[in-house]
């Protein structure tokens, strides 16, 4: 007999810890948690099980296949975007190659037990491309189907996989001789930057203001790699999970597309880095500009509309910048990093 679980990719990531946590809670909720590393100590207790392995390895995947019967996947997985720059073939093979795989893994699941396979999958608004400044600066909050052309392989790949996953939902071997019912139930959030107080962040390029804090908490100098104007939405870790678990549980029929954008606060570099020096105001935090991230950070939008979320499953993020600082961030920071 297949044991019943859900499976988590990428699950030592900084969604991971997250993810874990909050499902863990939930009664009756087996984990298995997948990753290239061991789970760290603070939530390897919360997996009921914990392979080391990678997604592109096609053995490992008819592993899961035979000994679990999964209801949900949360494929977190990923090559962030500015690794993926600098190795493209790479990040094409994880996130791309990667996706399919757990998506023909749901497929075969989804067949097997004869009902559609809940599938989360975390996308990004660096899907969204801005010719120029003049271009971000006049288009407002940008809505799910507006600006759809990516600038960075990251953005690309999630692009395609987005994709991927509307057509496995609906329109998966459309040409054959029977109607086919659909094996997986694809539901997408576009995320903007995430600021957690648990990790450090590490290879994204909207990771500007989360290392900028980081940094202050640590006594830190830091020279932010973008200008002091630059602005994309960002919101917290704890609202990041909040949102996945409250889409995942909504019920189909309030479901009307397959993608989603979410958003909380949208500052420029410079009011987040007065808002660090409320906190910790003798923090040298400056501004030394590489243009090259510079242009991909110009390229996604200086915020999203995120009203279709609001309509369809009642999103509503906790903190707003003020809130997420006083209330998450700064108390844990400090905390973490007291002398």
């Amino acid at each position: 007999m297949r044991k019943p679980a859900i499976l988590i990719t990428g699950a030592n990531g900084e969604m991971g810890h997250g993810l874990i946590t909050a499902l863990h809670k939930k009664n009756n909720v087996n984990i298995v948690a997948l990753d290239l590393n061991p789970l760290d100590v603070s939530i390897s207790m919360y997996a009921n099980e914990e392979l080391i392995g990678n997604i592109l390895d096609q053995g490992l995947i008819e592993q899961l296949n035979g000994e679990y019967e999964f209801d949900t996947i949360y494929h977190l997985a990923a090559l962030l975007s500015t690794r993926a720059e600098f190795s493209p073939r790479a990040a094409h093979d994880v996130n791309v190659g990667g996706t399919l795989n757990l998506l023909n893994l749901a497929i075969e699941q989804g067949r097997s037990q004869g009902n559609a396979v809940k599938f989360f999958f975390p996308s990004s608004i660096a899907i969204y491309g801005l010719v120029n400044l003049e271009t971000k600066n006049n288009a407002g909050a940008i809505k799910e189907d507006s600006y759809r052309n990516p600038t960075t392989m990251y953005g690309c790949n999630k692009l395609y996989c987005e994709h991927l996953g509307n057509y496995y939902t609906n329109n998966y071997q459309r040409l054959g001789a029977e109607k086919q019912k659909s094996f997986i139930d694809f539901r997408s959030i576009r995320f903007p930057g995430i600021i957690s107080s648990k990790t450090i962040p590490t290879a994204g390029t909207s990771d500007y203001i989360p290392e900028m804090l980081h940094a202050a908490a640590k006594g830190n100098s830091y020279n932010c790699f973008v200008r002091e104007d630059t602005q994309i939405p960002f919101m917290t870790m704890p609202d990041a999970i909040q949102a996945i678990t409250q889409l995942m549980s909504a019920p189909k029929e309030n479901i009307s597309r397959t993608v989603y954008n979410i958003r909380s606060f949208a500052p420029t570099a410079e009011k987040f880095r007065q808002k660090v020096l409320e906190f910790f105001p003798h923090a040298q935090i400056g501004f030394e500009v590489t243009e090259k991230r510079q242009k991909m950070v110009d390229s996604w939008p200086a915020d999203t509309d995120d009203s279709i979320a609001k309509n369809d499953w009642n999103w509503k993020p906790a903190h707003d910048l003020d809130s997420g600082m006083k209330d998450y961030l700064i108390p844990d920071l400090k905390q973490m990093y007291k002398k």
